[in-house]
This record gives structure tokens, C-alpha cells and sequence, in this order.
């Protein structure tokens, strides 16, 4: 299938995601509003586009295709693992491209990873099926930790607990010596401190069949989608609680989900991964606390750093599936904006990652990376405000104007 290249369209007056009225259901109460806030139907038509920066990249590196990539504390870059056997950090400086190999004598880290936010201002790590790397651009060092040795034991999924003391945490999976079938595992959460040379095992929790797992700075979330059981620890995986879990609690019945989306700073999160689509819900006093069903097949979503962004795919089917973008604002009822259409194509997990100073959405596809700035782009209003109050402001008018999210009552 030919790749369609990417456009963005950024609204004016209008966003480009029609808006459902609300179904009238008063605030509060244990009801979630049928109708979902963002339905994908009438894009309009006064827009500016505004295309992506694209690169092409399969000429520099021996034709290489399908790269990964991955967060770093550089500014205004990303970094990628699969450009030999070293860190890329591919920047973008003044509207072009650049790439600084780092690390040159890692062995075997090429193939993609389990890939995390940047650890700090000096360090990155990735995990590889057994092992986790440490790349330190202070002291100019890499570190390959063994954090499971046999075989038949791998490591899905990895989250920063304590970022000063480097301690990790890492969901293992073990394969069954006679297993019924390829799901019957048994898998287990790990808390690992990686602060010296060797790996320290602190603390090992089971993991129930099923769950899905989130953290935010400092917590940890269990939930599982058939028993509906939302369970909260501390970075230690001690138990703990979150005004998350009683409202998920209260709206049990009515929610289907299986992927949390926390906000890093503002009190709601999104929920997916469900047959009914994307749930947005908030656990604030001064706002409705209804769940309401935010969009109809949307999953993968991801925050930006500062969290004034969030991008995700709309699913169509196995082969058309598009990105767009959300502003995240305290001036929404609901904190989120109307949904932008990013791109026709989407990126799957290791294929986009955002950008710091400035923020900037980077996808790659086959042999092409291409970029969004978000915060240095020609609107009416520069000079006087950022990109992103200046889209706030126009979708708040539309809002408005259509009486839609309560506004304009």
C-alpha cells in the first residue's frame, strides 16, 4: 500500500472534528452520557494547511527502513537505536535535519526496545528482550544490566520508579514448561535497582492474567477489564490510592476499557482500548465527574511532555488508520479540545515521539521521518500568543458559537 504523506490542518474557525450536543443527562448522579463528545464526520473547509517537515533517510543510512525512535533530553530531537550499532539523536535545527552518533561501541542494541522517557537531563535506557541499557551522555557511558536470565523469560514493559535512585520496575513474562496454549504465562512486576554496576532485585509482585498496567510520578495501575478491578501502588508497589480509583469504581458498570491515559498534571485521564471506543473521565470537584464517551475507535494516546497536547490514532480498519492531535486546556469543560487531523497515515509504538524545546510531534515511516512544530508555526495571532492558545481560542469561539460542551448557555 502507497504511503499517503501526511498533512496537518489546523482550524481557524472551525475544528476539523464535528462536535455531539450532550444527551441532556444532568450533571452528576452514576449515569455516563450516551453520546460521545467528538464524532469524526463533517471536516470543514476553512483551513490552513500546513504540511509536515519530511525527510527522507533511507540514503543516508544504507536504505534503512521502519526505524525506531524514542524520546531524549536533547533539545528539539529525537534518538534512534536502529541507525548501527550506536545512539542517533536525529535533531532538527532551523528546519533541517541532523544526525549525531553517540555511543559507538554498544554491541547488540540494534532491533528497536522497550522504549521510556528520558531518565534525566544525562541518561537514557531501553530494555531488549532480557536486558536493559543505560546510556549516560554525561559520563559518556553504556551499561548493559541483565535484569532476567533464563531463556524463556522476556521483558515487556518497562516504567521509571525512582529516577534518583534508579530504580525500575519491569513486567517479565515467564513462559510454562507444558503450557495449554501460546497465552498460558505467568508474568510478574519487578521493582529493580540499577544504581551500581550490578542489577538488585528489590521486590516481585505477581501479575493477574489480563491486567494492563500505567504509572504516573507516582503511582502505579492495575486495572483489568473483566473483573473491572482498578488496583493502585506506590513506586514501591506497595498499595496505595488515587481519586482515579473511586471513580472508576462508581462508573464500573458503564465503563469499558482497557488502557489508562493519565494526565501528568490535570485531573482526568482517557480511557481505551474498549469495544464502545475512548472514555474521557475526571475525579475534580469543580467539574462534572461523569465519564463521557469522548471518540469512537480511537486508541494510542499519548501526552505531550508539557501536556498541553495529545496525539492518538483513529482506527478504521487494518489497513486505513489516521493520527490526530487534541489541545488540552483547564478552559475546556473537559479539558480536551476538538481532535485536528494530523496525518493519513499513523505510527504504531516506537515509531513517534515527541519533542522538547520545542514541542513537536516526530513520526517515521518506511524511509521518511516526518515533523510537526507546535510551537514555532505562522498563524494570525503570532507575536501575541502561542500556537497553542491561538487554537484554544478559535475552537472555545466554535464551541461557543454551537453551544456545544455547555459553553454558550
Amino acid at each position: 500500500m502507497g504511503i499517503v504523506r501526511p498533512t496537518l490542518r489546523i482550524i481557524t474557525i472551525a475544528a476539523c472534528l464535528g462536535v455531539m450536543v450532550f444527551s441532556g443527562i444532568a450533571h452528576g448522579g452514576n449515569k455516563m452520557d450516551p453520546e460521545y463528545l467528538y464524532e469524526r464526520k463533517n471536516y470543514q473547509t476553512k483551513v490552513i494547511a500546513l504540511p509536515p517537515q519530511t525527510f527522507k533517510i533511507g540514503g543516508l543510512f544504507g536504505g534503512h527502513n521502519h526505524i525506531s525512535i524514542f524520546p531524549v533530553p536533547q533539545d528539539n530531537a529525537v534518538g534512534s537505536n536502529d541507525m548501527g550499532n550506536a545512539i542517533t539523536i536525529i535533531s532538527f535545527p532551523k528546519g533541517k535535519i541532523s544526525y549525531d552518533k553517540y555511543f559507538r561501541s554498544a554491541d547488540d542494541i540494534m532491533g528497536g526496545g522497550k522504549y521510556l522517557q528520558p531518565i534525566s537531563q544525562d541518561l537514557i535506557g531501553f530494555g531488549q528482550v532480557r536486558v536493559f541499557h543505560l546510556f549516560d551522555f554525561k559520563k559518556k557511558l553504556h551499561r548493559e544490566y541483565p535484569i532476567v536470565i533464563p531463556v524463556s523469560q522476556y521483558i515487556e514493559k518497562i516504567a521509571i520508579a525512582d529516577t534518583r535512585q534508579r530504580h525500575f520496575i519491569f513486567e517479565i513474562e515467564s513462559q510454562k514448561e507444558n503450557p495449554k496454549n501460546s497465552f498460558d504465562v505467568d508474568k510478574s512486576l519487578q521493582l529493580v535497582d540499577l544504581s551500581s554496576d550490578n542489577t538488585k532485585l528489590i521486590k516481585e509482585i505477581p501479575k493477574v492474567r489480563g491486567t494492563t498496567w500505567s504509572t504516573t510520578k507516582d503511582r502505579v495501575f492495575q486495572y483489568h477489564p473483566k473483573t473491572k478491578q482498578l488496583t493502585v501502588l506506590d513506586m514501591n508497589l506497595e498499595p496505595s490510592h488515587h481519586p482515579l480509583e473511586s471513580a472508576v469504581k462508581q462508573y464500573k458498570d458503564q465503563l469499558e476499557f482497557s488502557f489508562l491515559n493519565i494526565h501528568p498534571n490535570l485531573p482526568f485521564a482517557i480511557l481505551s482500548g474498549g469495544k464502545i471506543g475512548s472514555t474521557f473521565i475526571s475525579w475534580t470537584n469543580d467539574r462534572t465527574n461523569n465519564p463521557h464517551l469522548l471518540i469512537a475507535d480511537a486508541i494510542d494516546f499519548t501526552i505531550s511532555p508539557d501536556g498541553k497536547w495529545v496525539v492518538f490514532k483513529h482506527y478504521f480498519n487494518s489497513n486505513t488508520n489516521q493520527t490526530y492531535i487534541m489541545p488540552v486546556s483547564e478552559k475546556y469543560p473537559h479539558f480536551l479540545g476538538t481532535p485536528i487531523l494530523l496525518s493519513n497515515y499513523s505510527f504504531e509504538v516506537g515509531r513517534g515521539a515527541w519533542t522538547t524545546n520545542p514541542t513537536a510531534f516526530v513520526g517515521t515511516s518506511l524511509d521518511k521521518i516526518y515533523r510537526w512544530d507546535l510551537e514555532n508555526q505562522d498563524f494570525p495571532a503570532k507575536g501575541k500568543m502561542s500556537f497553542h492558545d491561538y487554537i484554544v481560542q478559535e475552537d472555545l469561539k466554535k464551541l461557543t458559537k454551537e453551544k456545544k460542551q455547555g459553553l454558550g448557555k
